[in-house]
């Protein structure tokens, strides 16, 4: 061994041991100051129990941590930061109801970097005033609600869908689903969030979705590496659109979708926070493309195996094809009416979740189950913990949709879309899409599942491995 890696071995050695000494030291002043902190570990120096956190699935993790400190909180070190993780009926309850009042939305540190300019992250940002600083998320979310929908999508879903099942769909034999639907998902958020035609950054969507939860190692060919460059990607090319709509606005010219719906607000002299309103598409298209696409993909397999289930959908979608016509896209009203098909949906969310949880941040000392979550400290509201709990799912491993029939489960054991005032806006969106996509495939085609086995990867987030190929069978 030469003498430069000789003394880099050192270095190394020697920061390892510095970063040890730090983190007992830390660990012990807070135990000294937080007698009754949850119980849990710190891990390892500097990377804490972070990969234990992202390899080895989220859902086991959290299944471990609980069965051996015999608690649903417990303290860990994840992604650089002490971190309490809540999860269990009583704790999600606790967590939507206290929205505010003693704990706010927060991200990690690796994750804020995401959403905002890399270098300008340390700028002071321009101060609007209160009204038009709400101006942007108001005018997005409101959109999402069931009417924005109904009257931003009716056209666009069903000429979208319509060509997508000629393209790739219609005369084949087989197809791979998780592929197809992935593209069909991207294709329709650029439409309705963006205004353009066609799936763009197909590749830089998904590099960030699978970058959100990744180890935070900043260097070339790192999942995290490839999710920060998709980010800066998406969020240069929403800036021009944005300069796009505001300039054909201004010479009177006619742009019906969500970015000109926004901007519009610039017509009347009002601000309007271009980086903010860049930031809250980019994080609506990244939670709502992917998960839509998982959703489908699972459903279709599901749905593919089981004759008895492909022929309630058949029978529930039946008259409303009657009603209004073979390859139309469905309103609300008749949304509202495909109640199994939403069932058979929920049970796939319970088995495939996208969401494995969210961050928060205890605004004050938190007494929780008799102990104390310090101000300051994030909270990983697992939203996951229950979805495969034998105490709440009975054979939580089978594929059941009739318990989304009749009796709801037991509150707070199922959210797939949080709860409480900061539930996810896009749950309608997905819904809509997930529906109406289903739709006009059973009135299309029937199916069966090629390898109903296939192998599911993933840590954080469901892979089919192989696909879902699926034999298709035209009416």
């Amino acid at each position: 061994m030469d003498f430069f890696m000789q003394s880099l071995l050192l270095t190394l050695l020697t920061l390892v041991a510095s970063i040890f000494v730090l983190q007992k030291r830390r660990k012990l002043l807070v135990l000294g100051s937080t007698k009754s902190l949850p119980p849990g570990s710190f891990g390892w120096p500097l990377v804490g129990e972070t990969y234990q956190f992202l390899f080895n699935k989220i859902e086991h993790f959290l299944q471990e941590r609980v069965q051996k400190h015999s608690s649903e909180i417990f303290h860990t070190h994840i992604l650089g930061e002490s971190t309490v993780v809540l999860c269990g009926p009583g704790a999600n309850k606790f967590v939507s109801t206290n929205e505010t009042k003693l704990v706010k939305v927060s991200y990690m540190k690796t994750q804020r970097r995401f959403f905002i300019i890399p270098d300008q992250r340390h700028a002071p940002m321009p101060k609007p005033t209160q009204e038009a600083a709400s101006a942007a998320p108001v005018k997005i979310l409101g959109i999402l609600k069931p009417e924005g929908i109904s009257r931003y999508m009716g056209n666009k879903i069903e000429s979208t869908m319509n060509q997508h099942f000629i393209t790739h769909w219609e005369g084949k034999k087989e197809v791979k689903v998780y592929p197809l639907v992935k593209a069909f998902s991207l294709t329709l958020g650029c439409q309705f969030f963006l205004g353009i035609d066609g799936p763009k950054f197909a590749s830089e969507f998904e590099n960030l979705y699978f970058g959100i939860y990744s180890v935070p190692v900043n260097f070339p060919g790192s999942t995290y590496h490839r999710a920060l460059k998709a980010a800066a990607a998406i969020r240069k090319e929403i800036q021009i659109l944005i300069k796009e709509k505001i300039d054909a606005l201004s010479k009177g010219q006619v742009v019906d979708d969500l970015i000109a719906h926004v901007v519009g607000a610039e017509q009347d002299g009002k601000y309007v926070p271009r980086l903010e309103i860049s930031n809250i598409i980019m994080g609506l298209m990244n939670s709502s493309h992917m998960p839509i696409a998982t959703t489908l993909a699972f459903m279709i397999k599901h749905i593919g195996q089981r004759p008895d289930i492909y022929q309630k959908i058949l029978s529930e979608h039946a008259d409303i094809t009657i009603s209004k016509g073979s390859g139309t896209a469905l309103d609300w009203n008749s949304i509202q009416k495909l109640k199994y098909t939403w069932a058979v949906a929920q049970e796939t969310m319970r088995l495939y979740p996208t969401a494995p949880g969210a961050f928060r941040e205890a605004i004050t000392d938190i007494t929780y189950e008799g102990f104390t979550i310090p101000k300051g400290w994030k909270i990983f509201w697992a939203f996951i913990g229950t979805n495969k709990n034998p105490k709440y799912f009975h054979e939580p491993e089978s594929f059941d949709p009739s318990r989304f029939e009749g009796n709801a489960p037991v509150p707070y054991t199922w959210l797939p879309f949080g709860a409480g005032p900061r539930t996810c806006p896009g749950k309608d969106y997905v819904r809509f899409v997930v529906l109406n996509f289903i739709h006009i495939l059973i009135t299309k085609f029937k199916w069966e599942a090629i390898l109903p086995d296939e192998k599911v990867s993933g840590s954080s987030i469901p892979i089919p491995a192989e696909g879902i190929p699926i034999r298709l069978h035209h009416y």
